[in-house]
């Protein structure tokens, strides 16, 4: 008898595991299908904003140029703002479509973006640059959010040395120290007094995103003008 109970409770012990590894796999299986799920969606959204308002935009950035031409003087000034317009809703309209991408959710996709920019911005203006990135997982995931403000910050940082630096030459940093991350942007201009106020909200901005990856972000001006954000590892 106490053979056969042994037997009953073993037997059932099993089913119970048995059930249990079933319901975990296909609990398991079921949050697999839903990430790629909205993988392929956030591809698809980012695609059909590339191809449709993207070329709208581009569509009517080369329309106003065209009607410039031949405009009366006192209207050449409105189309060329709606040509600045349109190509500055194209280029955030980029930024959009990088962000929901989700074949951008590596590492190495935002290194390429922040090096593509700077060479953008920084060359025409003859600003020499040093992209420096220290011991960071270039092949790591990285979540759409984290991405996107370290690149906003990034961004704004740069267009600010574009705008108001008069140095010639600018050093970029990245990398992981311990259990955090550290971005540090230093030109080696002259610093003056409101040299580097951002448009509008700027400064706030950056700070707001740095806070949203739960770090910090300092403006220092010590032979030149340093934006320097700390944040989790990558």
């Amino acid at each position: 008898v106490a053979l056969t109970r042994n037997r009953y409770m073993v037997g059932f012990i099993s089913l119970f595991l048995i059930g249990g590894l079933s319901l975990m796999y296909f609990y398991y299986q079921n949050q697999i299908n839903r990430a790629k799920q909205m993988a392929a969606m956030r591809t698809k959204i980012s695609s059909d904003l590339h191809d449709d308002v993207g070329a709208l935009l581009t569509g009517l950035a080369m329309q106003s140029e065209v009607l410039a031409l031949t405009a009366k003087e006192t209207d050449k000034p409105k189309l060329e703002r709606i040509g600045d317009l349109s190509r500055t809703a194209m280029g955030r309209m980029r930024d959009t479509v990088w962000v929901i991408d989700s074949r951008m959710d590596k590492v190495e996709n935002l290194l390429d973006r922040m090096k593509e920019f700077a060479a953008e911005s920084l060359s025409p203006k003859s600003i020499q640059y040093i992209f420096d990135v220290q011991n960071i997982d270039e092949k790591k995931n990285i979540g759409a959010d984290v991405r996107q403000n370290i690149y906003l910050i990034f961004k704004e940082a740069i267009t600010n040395i574009v705008k108001h630096s008069d140095g010639d030459k600018v050093n970029i940093l990245l990398k992981n120290e311990s259990d955090k991350f550290i971005l540090k942007i230093k030109d080696n201009g002259v610093v003056k007094d409101k040299a580097y106020k951002t448009s509008g909200l700027g400064s706030s901005n950056m700070k707001m995103r740095a806070a949203q990856l739960g770090g910090a972000l300092e403006f220092l001006k010590n032979d030149g003008f340093e934006v320097f954000l700390t944040a989790k590892s990558l």
